[in-house]
């Protein structure tokens, strides 16, 4: 699973338009949010240009504070905490937070997860998804969101197993870079097979605006 990856190869025409248009903007008034000229906004939108770095981080913010009203350590806190099945993982493949209720379910303490790659504690569908998310350049902005039906396989045990159903969406943090943030919750092998026949496969991609 190799996805080495770095900040430039963020595709900033989406994330702009799909930050512009998600908050119901028009070119200009982005423009006065960033400090910069509306001709500038179109060039970055149409891939002629890329933003300043004062402007990716500015515009990271502004999709944070669009979507939270906590701080992004507090958040990433209230995640480890959490009893349902949620974790956060970077373009690496490195799993950064992962809750209460995922441990549970894998069946380790969430210290033995954080800084664990998903290769190296799963096989089968959460890597495979995780691969078609990067291949589909979630980390880099072009999708808005996905949703899943998986089978969480332990490289360990096979037998360690779960089936889940998924919801994904790209979380924008300093650095600039994009995070892949899980949630779900754990069902049967029949709503498990009920959810890839609605999606019509194992995951359904929603490509940013």
């Amino acid at each position: 699973m190799d996805t080495r990856f770095n900040t430039s190869d963020i595709y900033w025409p989406a994330v702009v338009r799909h930050y512009r248009v998600s908050a119901g903007l028009n070119q200009t008034e982005l423009a006065d949010r960033l400090a910069v000229t509306q001709t500038m906004v179109s060039r970055w939108e149409a891939g002629g240009a890329a933003p300043s770095r004062r402007v990716q981080d500015l515009l990271f913010d502004l999709f944070w504070a669009d979507s939270a009203t906590i701080s992004r350590d507090v958040w990433m806190q209230r995640i480890a905490h959490n009893p349902c099945m949620v974790f956060v993982v970077d373009q690496d493949g490195v799993i950064e937070t992962a809750s209460r209720g995922f441990a549970r379910l894998v069946g380790k303490p969430a210290e033995d997860i954080c800084g664990r790659r998903l290769d190296e504690l799963f096989q089968g569908d959460a890597v495979t998804l995780f691969e078609r998310l990067h291949h589909a350049g979630f980390f880099q902005g072009r999708i808005a969101g996905a949703e899943s039906a998986e089978l969480y396989v332990s490289r360990e045990d096979e037998a360690d197993s779960f089936f889940a159903h998924g919801l994904h969406r790209p979380v924008f943090m300093p650095g600039p870079r994009i995070l892949w943030l899980a949630s779900g919750s754990e069902v049967t092998e029949q709503n498990y097979q009920d959810v890839r026949i609605r999606l019509g496969g194992p995951n359904v991609l929603r490509k940013a605006i």
